[in-house]
């Protein structure tokens, strides 16, 4: 049975009780006319994610069901006395919705979610579980319009699914339709608070329908009310060890074993938590052809990754064949080239780049680094095609993850002189700053690689200003609650971010006791309907309540740790200094 059949039957199925209320009001010329449009958008959608290019198979496209190895999802902690969460598994979207109606499934960088939704979304019309539309949330940058203007005309017009509004909203309403919302953290810091509103507008006016939201954490899209919080779990040793053998075709069973053996070497233990991540153990299985190792520094790992990305998976799987490139840049070339381009799309908030987009920043780079010559288009082939650094996504263009693009701006930090540093990492605090708003979208593994490739400037520029202006902007007598607040999350997100360096729990800790707090505080107890008035009313009095009773003692206490903190990081830099200057007057 062909992909048509099977998405038309499944459709037809759907569509049955829809169309027989659209009949009585439209005749039955318009109902023919919507559900071949209907099967015409699903058919598409279906091709579009039936097939899948990833890290691992990048060369042609892979039927997403031969190699996706089902990820769980556990509930989001709201206490931390329930510590045991039960894992979900993400193969069953009608199993998955029968426990809330809207979801929201949080994942850090390279965690699986869009591909958990790529596989519910081809689930959903294979099972004939409603009507899936998926919606890529980073579309809405450059989108002036609401997202439920931009349903109406980028999905149901565009698609001629409907034209007539009173048609959209008869099919809005109907109940029939599941909205598959994908990368809230790669929509703009600028759009994130009045998208969020318009999220919140969409599920309460089509309440009938089910949704799914996809995005990074700390991004506070889980306080939308509605929606029930999941986070993807980490793989387990023996999620690894099927995920593997998932992706390696049978043939190759004694690397498949090989590689098994050296993630479960107990001199790797320290290894094993990074490779809990979908992304980078695929990083891991298509760099151990080339390696047979397993590098202990994150950075080191991306370095081998390009590295085999550049040179390598051409040879393995074309008899040694080495694609030419036509740009005629060495590898350090295009490595600096990579640099600059992840540096300034990194800061301008861009994961997903445009044709225009990338022809003007090559255009720019050229202009500044005159050692560089080269054709746009042909490097532009060469990342595509001879390296596979670049993936093309419809008329777009994006890195196979965006790690890779941490990676490539973290290097480029490194370089700098002194004193650009000095400005870069000034930047940098400033977004952390004690006065500045927390929506931001998550970096810690750009700061992981920061503090890799760059500890000791990262630390003098960094760290230590900001624990300077920590100590001098808070005023522990301070009364408004909101200042309180503030003042607590900054210096939460400031820990993890670091961690690397810092090596500190408190404010983890603190935040996790402060998260139970905030519960009595909200008292979910309460069988109220929460509409917006009696939500905003209920959070403001529980922060209120949790910032002066709880956050602002803790600060109290927590202060002399910071100056604890900054002077382990002065004292590590004049030993390094020392011992770089007695070194130095051996020669």
């Amino acid at each position: 049975m062909d992909i048509r059949t099977i998405i038309f039957s499944a459709v037809n199925e759907n569509l049955k009780s829809l169309f027989n209320s659209l009949f009585r009001e439209f005749g039955e010329e318009i109902k023919q006319i919507v559900n071949n449009n209907i099967l015409e958008y699903q058919v598409e959608e279906y091709n579009r994610n039936y097939c899948a290019k990833t890290l691992l198979h990048r060369i042609q496209p892979k039927i997403l069901k031969e190699f996706y190895q089902p990820l769980f999802i556990t509930q989001c902690q709201r206490r931390v006395r329930n510590l045991k969460q039960k894992r979900l598994p993400t193969d069953s979207i009608k199993e998955l919705f029968s426990k809330a109606q809207f979801i929201t499934i949080l994942g850090s960088a390279g965690s699986g979610k869009s591909t958990i939704l790529k596989y519910l979304f081809i689930n959903s019309i294979d099972t004939r579980f409603k009507i899936p539309i998926k919606i890529e949330l980073r579309y809405l940058n450059d989108y002036n319009g609401s997202i439920i203007e931009y349903i109406n005309e980028k999905i149901f017009k565009l698609n001629k699914i409907a034209t007539n509004q009173r048609i959209i909203e008869r099919l809005m309403n109907s109940g029939d339709f599941t909205f598959f919302l994908d990368g809230y953290d790669e929509v703009t810091s600028s759009k994130k608070e009045k998208l969020t509103k318009e999220i919140d507008d969409l599920v309460k006016i089509y309440n009938k329908n089910y949704y799914l939201l996809t995005s990074r954490p700390y991004t506070e899209i889980d306080l939308l009310p509605l929606f029930h919080n999941y986070q993807v779990c980490e793989l387990t040793d023996a999620d690894i060890n099927k995920f593997i053998r998932r992706q390696i075709p049978y043939e190759e069973k004694e690397l498949c074993d090989k590689m098994i053996e050296a993630i479960n070497n107990k001199e790797n233990s320290s290894y094993k938590s990074f490779l809990s991540n979908p992304l980078l153990l695929s990083m891991f299985i298509l760099t151990f052809q080339s390696y047979s190792n397993i590098p202990q520094k994150r950075s080191e790992f991306y370095s081998q990754v390009f590295d085999t990305l550049f040179s390598v998976h051409d040879s393995m799987s074309k008899l040694a064949f080495v694609r030419e490139k036509q740009s005629g840049l060495a590898k350090e070339q295009i490595i600096e080239v990579l640099k600059l381009f992840s540096f300034l799309s990194y800061f301008d908030e861009k994961f997903i780049f445009s044709s225009l987009y990338l022809e003007e920043k090559l255009t720019y780079i050229k202009e500044k680094k005159k050692s560089i010559s080269f054709d746009n288009t042909k490097l532009i082939n060469d990342l595509q095609v001879a390296i596979g650094i670049l993936n093309k996504e419809g008329t777009d263009f994006a890195f196979p993850h965006r790690s890779l693009q941490e990676y490539f701006s973290a290097l480029y930090i490194a370089y700098l002189s002194e004193e650009n540093k000095k400005v870069i990492y000034k930047k940098i605090i400033d977004s952390l700053s004690i006065n500045e708003d927390h929506r931001r979208y998550s970096r810690e593994n750009f700061y992981y690689l920061l503090a890799e490739l760059d500890e000791k400037s990262l630390i003098k520029y960094a760290l230590i200003p900001f624990f300077e202006k920590f100590e001098h902007d808070i005023n522990l007598n301070e009364k408004d609650p909101n200042i309180i607040f503030t003042n607590f999350t900054s210096l939460h997100y400031f820990f993890v971010s670091f961690d690397k360096v810092l090596k500190s729990k408190e404010t983890m800790v603190a935040f996790a006791h402060f998260n139970q707090k905030f519960e009595e505080y909200f008292d979910y107890s309460k069988e109220v309907e929460m509409t917006d008035k009696i939500f905003n009313k209920r959070l403001n009095a529980a922060n209120k309540k949790l910032a002066l009773h709880d956050i602002k003692p803790f600060l109290k206490k927590f202060l002399p740790t910071v100056d604890i903190k900054k002077q382990m990081l002065i004292e590590y830099l004049i030993n390094e200094i020392n011992t770089d200057s007695e070194i130095i007057s051996l020669i």
